[in-house]
């Protein structure tokens, strides 16, 4: 079984978010969900696994990746595609009094009998769209019984849209949020996407679209749980890895996000079997050389982190590319990070209005905080990843 690296972690490859999970479960009862949090963090793995534990709770749930869609007409199809009719009917047949049940428990909706699709529904004027037939039916069949709808890649699907037709895009933003805030509204929807959704959303000042729904921001593991599931990865390669190990693992990531972990672990691994090799030793122990091999081979890896830096040359156009940029050089040549005022004085050649820069540094922070580039911490600005501070450092700064 290989580790999961970059790639949708399943079944036995899934760990932990226990707590999350729990509080997500919980926040649905009331409220709409933007999952929210930077690149790398597990994400839709962590939706994959709600939509396997929905059943059992009574949901009726489809996971959908609208990364490939444009229009909100395409939006449309997609969910009506997800939900046909035959599958509500049937979901109500079956569930019976657990739907009632569910619904009962949450606040502010009415919810008549089991099987029946009336309430007191109360559907909100759609706009005027070649989407408002089909748009109608499907939130009037799903608003009334406990579908969770999660929606992965939104933000992709949205960003494209804003670039296509921003009128149609803040038409289908506005029928999701009347659908969301309507009287009688049972169902549930929570938005995801690798694209920082606060960003995307105060760049085309459409914060108001969806501050309705809880901000659900996901954080790094905590040690023990990366601890936890380092130990069972090299376990299932065949490696020991003693605690102290993969301690020295975690410091060296810096960022326990589960992406970098198991890259790492990964790296070291390939490490100890070539050391293996050259010395004829069998004792299959990770050892803390292996680790450091590991870190200074991702860095000699130029295209293992290169899309970091084409991904900014792609979405941010000028001048706000060149503040990200300069942002990032600055910060990558100091580990303990920047401050804000260190930031702006460092920042005085490529603008010398203070007012005008300090609000590019701020804009340029808010991409690079929600992509996962940097965080704050004691009131300095530092590079999340370790191996992606080091890597800029040599080829950026």
């Amino acid at each position: 079984m290989s580790i999961p690296v970059g790639n949708k972690a399943q079944g036995g490859d899934f760990f932990d978010r226990e707590r999350e999970r729990k509080d997500i479960w919980r926040y649905l009862e009331s409220n709409h969900i933007l999952l929210s949090g930077p690149r790398r963090l597990g994400k839709t793995s962590l939706l994959q696994r709600l939509a396997e534990e929905a059943d059992e709770r009574g949901w009726l749930t489809m996971l959908v990746d609208v990364q490939g869609i444009d229009t909100a007409d395409a939006f449309v199809a997609e969910l009506d595609r997800a939900f046909p009719d035959d599958s509500v009917k049937g979901y109500l047949s079956q569930a019976g009094a657990k739907v009632d049940g569910l619904v009962r428990r949450f606040k502010k909706v009415e919810f008549s009998i089991p099987g029946s699709l009336g309430g007191s529904l109360e559907l909100q004027a759609l706009p005027e769209a070649p989407w408002t037939a089909p748009a109608r039916a499907l939130q009037q069949r799903l608003s009334p019984i406990p579908a969770l709808i999660l929606l992965d890649e939104f933000t992709v699907l949205l960003e494209k849209l804003l670039a296509r037709d921003r009128a149609e895009a803040e038409r289908l933003l506005g029928w999701l949020r009347a659908w969301r805030l309507g009287t009688g509204v049972a169902c549930r929807f929570v938005f995801s996407g690798s694209i920082g959704f606060h960003t995307l959303l105060d760049r085309y000042d459409l914060v108001t679209s969806i501050n309705d729904a809880y901000d659900f921001r996901l954080g790094p593991f905590h040690r023990q749980a990366a601890l936890v599931m380092l130990a069972e990865e090299a376990w299932r390669e065949g490696w020991k890895a003693p605690p102290e190990i993969l301690a020295y693992l975690c410091e060296r990531a810096g960022w326990l996000s589960p992406f970098y972990l198991n890259l790492l672990l990964t790296s070291a691994l390939d490490a100890a079997r070539d050391r293996e090799l050259e010395t004829g030793a069998d004792d299959r122990t990770l050892r803390p050389a292996d680790v450091d091999d590991a870190y200074d081979r991702l860095l000699a890896n130029r295209s293992r982190f290169s899309h970091w830096y084409k991904r900014l040359e792609r979405d941010l156009p000028q001048p706000e590319l060149g503040y990200a940029l300069d942002t990032l050089a600055h910060t990558a040549r100091s580990n303990a990070g920047l401050t804000r005022r260190q930031l702006l004085n460092r920042l005085q050649r490529r603008e010398p209005d203070p007012d005008l820069r300090a609000h590019r540094l701020d804009t340029a922070l808010l991409k690079l905080e929600e992509d996962g580039y940097l965080g704050y911490e004691g009131q300095r600005f530092l590079f999340l990843s370790f191996p992606l501070r080091d890597y800029w450092k040599r080829n950026h700064a």
